[in-house]
């Protein structure tokens, strides 16, 4: 989806909207020759991002709503409302809200070229009706192809270091 080449202005409420993943692309890469993505993204409550890495783009998360606990190169922070959560590639990170409402995120990716299209085709994967094991499958072939590495094996630990889990 894109928002168009010379585009200098994205407003509140435009951007496409990607419904079961509660993602809004704010600035495509194509928008921006390339240099960055910023997407908007909402968490809701008890819900967690599992650890994964990104070979191709730093990232920055900005909080907009909410608070967010981050796992980021084995460090857990809690990100209020007006912090950055910054995640260079290579590096392992997580996200999980703990709170009462949806946590809203500003994900700023650098370089933005090699990313564009990753959460339409995720879109796709995640409204789809497979199994845990057929999504885990997915995820990590998609993943493959964008330069993503989901770290299921240390799931445990993260969400030990989260507070949730048995």
């Amino acid at each position: 989806m894109s928002l168009g080449k010379g585009k200098i202005f994205i407003g509140l409420d435009e951007g496409p909207y990607l419904p079961v993943l509660d993602i809004v692309h704010k600035v495509t890469a194509e928008a921006s020759g390339g240099s960055l993505k910023i997407e908007e993204w909402g968490l809701p409550p008890g819900e967690m991002i599992p650890p994964h890495t990104h070979a191709r783009e730093d990232e920055c998360s900005f909080v907009l709503e909410g608070e967010l606990t981050c796992y980021v190169d084995g460090e857990v922070v809690l990100a209020s409302e007006g912090s950055y959560v910054i995640k260079p590639r290579g590096v392992a990170h997580a996200f999980y809200n703990a709170g009462d409402g949806t946590v809203r995120v500003m994900e700023i990716l650098t370089p933005g070229g090699a990313f564009e299209g990753y959460f339409d085709e995720y879109e796709e994967i995640a409204s789809g009706k497979m199994s845990g094991e057929e999504h885990r499958k997915a995820r990590a072939e998609l993943g493959a192809r964008y330069g993503i590495t989901w770290h299921d094996e240390i799931i445990p630990e993260v969400e030990a270091r989260f507070g949730i889990g048995p």
